[in-house]
Formats: C-alpha cells, structure tokens, sequence
C-alpha cells in the first residue's frame, strides 16, 4: 500500500512537472513537434509508396523518402502561394461583408418581430463594433508572416531529422540498451503514428477535394483556402468536423445575404464529414489507433489548453506515443489500459 502511494505521488509530481515545462516551452517545442509529425507523415507516405503495384518495391528507401518530402514541400508551397494571393482580395470585401451582415441582422429581427424595438438599433450598433469584420480579417492576415516563419522552421527541423533518424535511433537504443525492449517500441511508434499521420493526410486531401467541389459549385469566395484549411482540420478530432463546415457555411452567409446557399452547402459538407469521419476513417485506420474517444477528448482539451490551436493537431499522435510507451513498462501498463478502447471481461 505505502509503495502504491509513493508511485502515485511520484507520478503526479512527474506529469505536473513535464505540463508545466510543456507549456512554458511551447514556442520551442511545438516547431519541433510538428517537425517530428511532418516526418513521421513522409515516412507514411514513403511506406504506401513502397505498396504501389509493379512501381513500389522497385524504388529503393531513400528515393520513396525523398519523393515523399518533395511532395510535402511543393504542398507547403503552395498552400502559401495561395494564402499570399488571397490576402488582399480577404481585406478588399471585409466592407462588403459587414454590410452583408447588417443586412442578416435586420432581416433576422424582423422574422422575430423585434425591429419596432427601441433598443434594437443601437443592440444592431454595438454587435457591429464588436463583431468587426475587416479587422478580425486585418488581424489574421497579419499573423501570416508569423506562420511562415514558423512553417520555414518546421520544414529546417525536418531535414535535419530526415538526416539525423538512423544516426539517432542507434543511438538512443545503444543508451537504452537493457532498461527496456526499445528496439520494438520504437517499430511499433513509428507504425502505428506513421501509418495514422499519413493516412489522415490522404484523407485530408480527398475530404478538402470534395469539399472544395462543393463550394465551386456555388461560387463561394476563397474557396480554395477554405479547402486547404478543412485538410488541416481533418488532423484535429471532432472539432476539425464541426469548424469545417462552420467557417465555409457562415463566409457564403456572408456572401450571398441569404440563407438558401448556405443551408445547402452546410448540408453538403456535414454529409462528407459524415462519410469520411465515420465510414471511410474508421475502415482505413482499422488498428492504427486504438484510443477511447474520451480519452481522445480529454486529450484534446489538455494539449490545447497547453498549446493553444497547436496542441489540437498534436493530441491524438502524442496521446497514442504515450499509451505504446506506457505498454512497454510493468509499473505503467494499467494506466496504457486505461487509455486504450480495449475492454476486459467483467469480474465475476
């Protein structure tokens, strides 16, 4: 009993201490973690190259690897290609979408029968000076700078990892040797996390593809950065769904001034979402995860409440690190029970 209570305390003081150093440590870590996530998405990609037929198993490890990294580059190129371009054109209709807005809100109190109200006016005033469409717009496109110093930072990180992997791994097993069985954790991190980064990134693309189909096909503005942003979002569990269809759906709001466009595209994407999420995803993923979506919750909440919108997108992949590393290990296997899905049979 007096054991079990100082492996307890000691398990506490060591979660609480490695929170806090998370947290304080964010705009180290985080460029470094998305380096590491970016590379584990190579090495997936690498892999389902290597299962191409009659191509695959012709192409030697390092040209799949590279070819992966390639395509990841010219993706991040891209995507900020885009972003550029549609900056000013974002600050240029901000006044039009105000307007717009103003004029939902007064056709949105006249079906409740609230116009006549004297205070409705100055309610309608307020919301406008808070709800200031061109400076949230300003503020954004004013962080882009930021991203991409970040994003040229995460790409440098991943070439030196791409560099350093093997050289490291021999390293940290040399290390480790004789504490623990290593050599197959580190295999079964890097299938598990691999196989789930890169197919969530395949799916990322299909789901932005289908999506992007969708808002052409009612002339949504900006509809090929929202795409980009629903692929990102596909990495982030539940809420990346639910903000997915949220944004694009509230922009052709803002567009069109009317509610038949919008309610026929939030239909369209929550059918996808639909489709993807929990059709197509589970059936893909099969045994790469192997998490209770509560823990995947809880997950959720902890790493963003510790790094912000950062922490979302690193939930899932740190919390499936933990459960295999925290399997590797007596003293830690039940809390690994804990976090998985798998049930056990009642006690009779």
């Amino acid at each position: 009993m007096k054991q079990d209570l100082v492996t307890c305390t000691c398990l506490v003081v060591i979660s609480a201490i490695t929170g806090w150093v998370l947290f304080i440590g964010r705009p180290v870590l985080a460029p470094i973690a998305f380096a590491i996530i970016t590379c584990y998405v190579i090495f997936g990609l690498a892999e389902i190259l290597r299962r191409l037929p009659h191509v695959g198993k012709r192409l030697r490890a390092g040209v799949r690897y590279w070819s992966a990294a390639v395509l990841i580059l010219i993706a991040v190129y891209l995507a900020a290609k885009l972003l550029f371009i549609d900056s000013d054109r974002m600050v240029a209709v901000a006044p039009k979408y105000e307007a717009t807005l103003l004029a939902l809100l007064t056709k949105f109190a006249a079906l409740l029968h609230i116009e006549t109200e004297p205070t409705w006016t100055a309610f309608r005033r307020e919301l406008l000076g808070t709800v200031n469409v061109q400076a949230i717009i300003t503020s954004l496109l004013g962080s882009i700078s930021s991203i991409m110093a970040t994003t040229f930072v995460v790409m440098l990180y991943t070439a030196f990892f791409m560099i350093e992997h093997g050289r490291f791994r021999r390293k940290l097993l040399t290390v480790m040797r004789g504490k623990a069985d290593l050599d197959g954790v580190i295999d079964t991190i890097n299938a598990r996390i691999g196989t789930y980064l890169a197919l969530k990134a395949l799916l990322g693309v299909a789901l932005g593809v289908l999506s992007w189909i969708c808002m052409h096909f009612i002339d949504l503005e900006f509809a090929a950065l929202l795409a980009l942003l629903i692929v990102l979002l596909n990495f982030v569990p539940y809420a990346g769904s639910l903000i997915s269809v949220a944004i694009p759906t509230l922009l052709a709001a803002l567009q069109f001034g009317q509610w038949s466009e919008p309610a026929m595209l939030a239909i369209a994407l929550s059918a996808i979402n639909f489709v993807m999420g929990n059709i197509v995803d589970p059936w893909l993923m099969a045994g790469s995860l192997n998490l209770s979506p509560a823990v995947i919750l809880m997950s959720l909440a902890a790493w963003t409440a510790l790094w912000g919108v950062a922490g979302a997108f690193i939930a899932v992949p740190g919390t499936v690190v933990l459960t295999i590393i925290f399997t590797a290990f007596d003293s830690t296997r039940p809390l690994a029970l804990l976090l998985t899905r798998e049930d056990v049979p009642p006690v009779s």
